[in-house]
C-alpha cells in the first residue's frame, strides 16, 4: 500500500495515474487539502494538512510514503511556508515512523545546490547544498533533506530516496522556476547567460514510478540530458527577456514582490546569474532513461503557457518597477533623515 501527500498537485496527480495503471499498487491512499482532478483506481483519498491533521490513522497499513506535499512557490507568509514545508515535514516522518513505512521518497528541487559563480557545471549529488539565503523555498528544501537524512539514519532499516528535480516543464507546470525559465516574466540580469537545463513532467513522474517499484536509496538529480546555453536558450522564447543590473533587478522585485504587484521575490536574481545545472549519471545508472530533451521539455512549457504578454505591456510593468524602485528608495532616505534630525533635536545641548 503506497501514501502520497501532496496527491492533487501537478505532479502528485499524474503520479497517482500512474501507479493506478500498475497492477503491482493494490492500494493507493492520496493526502492533500484538495481532492484530485482525476480518480485512480484502488484510489483512498483523505483530505488532510500535514501541519495541523492527525496523519498516523491515515498511514497505517503503509509501506511506502512518497512525500510531495509543499509551498513550492514562495509566499510572503514565510512562517507558513515553514510550516507546512518544514514542521509539515518533520510530523509527516514522525507519522511514518510510528506506523512503520520502510519507504519513504521525496521530491527536492535542484535550487537547494544554490547559484554560485563557483558551482562546477554540472553538479553532482556529491556537491554541498548551498541553497541561496534570499530564495526561502530552496532554503526549506535544504532543511527538509537534513530532516530525512535524520529520519534515514534512525531507521537504518528504512530506504529513503531523494529526486533533486530540474525545474520541471509541460502542460500545467506553471511553478516559479518554470515560468522564470520560459520567460514568465521575462526577466534576465544584464551580461549573464547561465546554462539553462529542464525536466519533463513525463520524466519527473518516471523518476518517481522508477524509484516506488525499486529500491534505490540515496539522493539522485533528475533533469534532462546535458543543459542548454543561456543564449540559445532565450532565443528561444517569443518574447526576449529585459536585462537589468542585478542590484536594479533586485530593487525592482524586492518592491513589486512588498507591494504585492508581482508574485517573483529578489530571491531569483542569483539564480538568473549563476550556473546551477546538474548531472544525471547516477539515476541513469539505476535504469531510467529521460524521453524528452531540455529543447523538447521547453517547447512543451511554452506551449503549455500559452501566448506571451504583449512587449508593450512588459515594459510598462519593468519600468514601472524600476521607478518605484527609485521612488521607494528617495522616500526612506528622506524619513532616515527626518528621524536623525528628530534624535538630535532631543539631544540636551552640549557646552
Amino acid at each position: 500500500m503506497i501514501a502520497v501527500t501532496g496527491a492533487s498537485g501537478l505532479v502528485g496527480t499524474s503520479l497517482l495515474r500512474v501507479l493506478g495503471d500498475d497492477p503491482a499498487v493494490t492500494r493507493i491512499v492520496a493526502i492533500d487539502v484538495r481532492e484530485p482532478s482525476r480518480r485512480a483506481r484502488n484510489l483512498e483519498f483523505h483530505r488532510a494538512d500535514i501541519a495541523r491533521s492527525e496523519l498516523e490513522p491515515l498511514l497505517r497499513g503503509c509501506e511506502l510514503l512518497v512525500h510531495l506535499a509543499a509551498v513550492v512557490d514562495p509566499v510572503p507568509d514565510e512562517a507558513l511556508m515553514a510550516r507546512v514545508n518544514v514542521d509539515g515535514t518533520r510530523r509527516v516522518l514522525a507519522a511514518a515512523a510510528a506506523v512503520g513505512v520502510r519507504k519513504v521518497v521525496r521530491v527536492s528541487p535542484a535550487t537547494v545546490y544554490g547559484a554560485w559563480p563557483n558551482n562546477p557545471v554540472p553538479l553532482t549529488e556529491d556537491a554541498p547544498l548551498r541553497p541561496n539565503a534570499t530564495f526561502t523555498p530552496a532554503v526549506h528544501a535544504a532543511e527538509v533533506e537534513r530532516l530525512l537524512a535524520e529520519w534515514r539514519d534512525e531507521h537504518p532499516d528504512a530506504v529513503v530516496t531523494t529526486l533533486r528535480s530540474a525545474p520541471v516543464l509541460g502542460p500545467g507546470a506553471e511553478r516559479l522556476p518554470s515560468r522564470v525559465l520560459l520567460g514568465r516574466p521575462p526577466l534576465a540580469v544584464r551580461g549573464a547567460s547561465p546554462p539553462v537545463q529542464a525536466v519533463h513532467l513525463d520524466d519527473l513522474v518516471a523518476a518517481l514510478a522508477h524509484v516506488v517499484r525499486h529500491d534505490h536509496p540515496g539522493v539522485f538529480n533528475v533533469a534532462a540530458d546535458g543543459w542548454i546555453d543561456g543564449a540559445e536558450a532565450r532565443a528561444r522564447l517569443p518574447r526576449q527577456p529585459i536585462g537589468l543590473p542585478a542590484e536594479a533587478l533586485e530593487r525592482a522585485l524586492d518592491l513589486a514582490w512588498r507591494t504585492g504587484l508581482s508574485d517573483v521575490p529578489p530571491g531569483v536574481v542569483p539564480y538568473l546569474m549563476h550556473p546551477w545545472v546538474v548531472a544525471n549519471d547516477r539515476l541513469r545508472a539505476t535504469g531510467w532513461t529521460p524521453r524528452h530533451t531540455n529543447e523538447e521539455a521547453i517547447a512543451a512549457g511554452l506551449a503549455a503557457l500559452g501566448p506571451p504578454p504583449s512587449r508593450a505591456r512588459v515594459w510598462l510593468l519593468a519600468a514601472g518597477s524600476v521607478v518605484g524602485a527609485v521612488v521607494l528608495g528617495r522616500a526612506a532616505r528622506r524619513t532616515l533623515r527626518r528621524r536623525r534630525d528628530a534624535r538630535r533635536a532631543r539631544r540636551p545641548t552640549r557646552r
